[in-house]
């Protein structure tokens, strides 16, 4: 019976309980075919602390934690490159400050204002997404910096760098991001925001679900993001150096993304209060962004 499985094994034939044999070697690579159109569930949390607050707000220590979700509606267009457009619904945002829920009046930065808008992304060549934005006049966006911030946690999670030889489980691989624009709305002799992965790479698992080949990729990241953050009372911009993990599953055999899972954490960035180019002295804070991202629908392939 060894024998056998062995050889099935070898020949790439065997699959135990939904899981391809850890021998077989795949291709990954993601596809854009024309007209495709895909339903996607996008949330994110971003949680701040410090220990400054009289610098900031009030005595003692501060915290900040601002959620946001929503659905994107995901078409793949033709032409000379491959374009995707997702119109934006069911967003929705809240922060809460020092464990009290802001108002709209005190934080007017609610995902909402963007609904029935449509951002874009074309895909390079070796499979990256590129020239992210917004599809509409920035004008038409109550708060335009809420397009940098959707950039900064939406566009790292479309794709992850792969490989551009064949893999089999266990194998590792490494890629680079980066992504860097000027803050939209935002005019204060700062440097552009910036989101920066340096990933190592392993494939985890080839399994079998709902007839299609799926990898499970897990990725660690060492990061450097530039953010703002812009509430009525308060706007900071924190720069600084962190790590974190990621998860990705992937249909290789249609070239789609099922879900992407993100957790990264800044220690000790530094923290401006926005139009002074001095950082705050001695100030200990510390970051934990989180994002998902999970297929809803494929409403055609």
């Amino acid at each position: 019976m060894k024998v056998l499985r062995w050889i099935l094994c070898a020949t790439g034939m065997l699959v135990v309980g939904g899981e391809i044999c850890a021998a077989d070697q795949v291709m990954l690579k993601l596809q854009y075919p024309e007209g495709r159109i895909a339903r996607y569930k996008n949330k994110y949390r971003l949680d701040y602390f410090s220990d400054k607050a009289e610098m900031i707000l009030r005595e003692g220590s501060f915290t900040m934690q601002g959620y946001g979700e929503w659905r994107s509606r995901e078409v793949v267009e033709g032409g000379d490159s491959v374009k995707v457009t997702a119109s934006v619904d069911k967003a929705g945002s809240q922060a809460i400050l020092t464990g009290e829920r802001l108002t709209y009046e005190q934080f007017p930065y609610t995902l909402d204002l963007l609904n029935d808008l449509s951002f874009a992304w074309e895909i390079a060549p070796g499979g990256q997404v590129d020239a992210f934005g917004p599809d509409f006049s920035a004008f038409k966006a109550k708060r335009k910096d809420m397009i940098t911030d959707l950039r900064q946690v939406w566009m790292p999670g479309l794709a992850p760098v792969l490989p551009d030889r064949a893999v089999s489980v266990g194998d590792t691989w490494e890629g680079e991001q980066r992504i860097e624009v000027p803050f939209y709305d935002f005019d204060a002799g700062l440097e552009p925001s910036l989101v920066q992965f340096n990933s190592a790479y392993k494939l985890k698992k080839i399994k079998k679900q709902k007839g299609y080949r799926v990898v499970e990729i897990e990725e660690e990241r060492e990061v450097h993001y530039r953010i703002w953050f812009h509430i009525e009372v308060l706007s900071l911009v924190i720069d600084g150096k962190g790590s974190g993990n990621a998860e990705w599953e992937i249909d290789i055999d249609r070239g789609l993304v099922l879900s992407h899972n993100m957790k990264i954490g800044l220690g000790l960035p530094q923290v401006r209060m926005a139009g002074d180019p001095k950082p705050i002295d001695d100030i200990k804070a510390e970051i934990e962004l989180v994002f998902s991202r999970k297929l809803d629908k494929l409403e055609k392939e």
